[in-house]
């Protein structure tokens, strides 16, 4: 039997990162996430943390381009961090985590994007926990969602007990970490200050790797799978064609298509 929704519920929302796309993405962060957790009749608000940056070159993912540093404002946050990339590099142990090997194979150019992300994840989140929420929704803004968030936040909203609430495809032998619906301050904080635990990850001689170290942030918390889907796409729209194939993932680069093509594995956006 489900419970009823708690009076005076919280919700909070953080984004990170860089935007890309922005512009594109975010009707169906509106319709899928957004208009759901409204829709539970408590207080929303918005958070995020982005990398002030003009461009963008990424020699893994074959992305060169121009970014709109403005175009975070589309998302009408309620707190909003700003800062210059780099810097963040010497808060975490980075040497120790080269010192390991590069699992990416790309002279650790991945590594520092981790970093760099894991970091603004932390920003975001720490702005967040001054709203004290009940619920956080952990979501990139370059990606295309493509179904709503309403039974699952619903779940949540009237669950008795706290849950992490992961995609159930491209786990590669962890916690797929592109987004997470979370309730429980101690989900909340483990989910998105996990960058303070690289340090205790590596210090098990594992070499970092996304989302097998969020298993490990995770530890005994109770994560359940969830069909929510989601794409990534690139600063010049091109939308990249994920597998959503329950399980660990799909081996070697992902093809690149048209913002919305309909493909049998990549379905247009689907409001809620």
């Amino acid at each position: 039997m489900k419970g009823r929704i708690k009076p005076g519920l919280k919700v909070a929302f953080v984004f990170f990162g860089i935007t890309r796309a922005l512009r594109l993405t975010l009707p169906a962060i509106v319709d899928n996430l957004i208009a759901p957790a409204r829709a539970l009749g408590g207080e929303v608000r918005l958070f995020g943390h982005f990398y002030s940056q003009s461009a963008i070159e990424n020699a893994r993912s074959g992305e060169s381009g121009d970014l709109d540093p403005e175009e975070y404002r589309l998302l009408d946050l309620d707190a909003v961090e700003l800062e210059a990339p780099g810097g963040c590099l010497r808060q975490y142990p980075l040497s120790e985590m080269q010192a390991l090997g590069d699992i990416w194979k790309d002279g650790f150019a991945s590594l520092r994007n981790l970093v760099h992300q894991l970091h603004s994840l932390k920003r975001a989140t720490l702005l967040a926990e001054r709203f004290q929420p009940d619920i956080v929704v952990f979501a990139r803004p370059d990606l295309l969602y493509h179904d709503s968030a309403a039974d699952h936040l619903d779940m949540l909203a009237r669950a008795h007990r706290s849950f992490v609430l992961v995609p159930d495809w491209s786990r590669w032998f962890g916690h797929n970490d592109r987004f997470a619906l979370v309730k429980g301050a101690e989900g909340i904080a483990a989910y998105g200050k996990r960058a303070d635990r690289m340090g205790a990850y590596c210090a098990q001689g594992k070499r970092m790797h996304s989302e097998r170290f969020l298993k490990f942030a995770l530890g005994d918390l109770r994560v359940r799978t969830i069909p929510l889907r989601a794409s990534r796409v690139r600063s010049n729209g091109m939308q990249v064609l994920e597998d959503f194939t329950p399980g660990r993932g799909p081996m070697g680069k992902r093809e690149l298509v048209p913002f919305g093509t309909i493909r049998d594995n990549q379905p247009v956006a689907r409001s809620a």
